[in-house]
């Protein structure tokens, strides 16, 4: 098992919102953490033990448009939650190339379980390199979708990571 740290400056985390009349974007590349896993010939052992801690700084979350930021920080309640904690317990596959990870997201004052997809890059110079996706429903953190000003935000909210790790020495 092997140790790799997530590259804050290499790594980033981007939220898409649907609403009634456009797109919202949010992104952060205050992201931190680590990956767990044995890695053999660019890919994962899944029959070895695969974990991740990935963190995500709440208060650095920015939208396109600044009152839409600022209602993101509100909601989210940056202040008293400033880290959102996804921890990964379980890595399957890959199918097509993609590798199915589970684990818990922990926002606010609520966990819920978590399922998504992730590609893996495994670089000759002790990287990774992992790109992943999944979809959360905001109402399963107690959590309402925002309605102002003739604005209305659906629920779900696509998730995509872009993480490089390094071995961790």
């Amino acid at each position: 098992m092997v140790r790799y740290k997530i590259d804050s400056a290499q790594s980033e985390l981007s939220a898409e919102a649907r609403s009634n009349i456009h797109p919202i974007h949010a992104r952060t590349s205050q992201v931190t953490g680590w990956v767990e896993a044995v890695v053999v010939d660019g890919a994962v052992d899944t029959t070895q033990p695969a974990s991740a801690r990935i963190e995500v700084s709440t208060d650095s979350l920015s939208a396109d448009n600044a009152l839409v930021g600022r209602e993101i920080k509100k909601r989210l309640d940056a202040r008293r939650y400033p880290t959102v904690v996804a921890e990964i317990s379980k890595v399957a596959g890959p199918t097509g190339g993609k590798y199915e990870v589970n684990g818990e997201l922990s926002l606010r004052q609520a966990t819920q379980p978590i399922t998504g997809r992730a590609e893996l890059v495994a670089g000759t110079d002790s990287t990774l390199e992992i790109t992943g996706e999944l979809t959360i429903d905001v109402r399963d953190f107690q959590l309402d979708p925002p309605k102002m000003l003739g604005l209305k935000v659906y629920p779900e909210v696509a998730v995509t990571v872009r993480l490089v790790a390094t071995i961790d020495k």
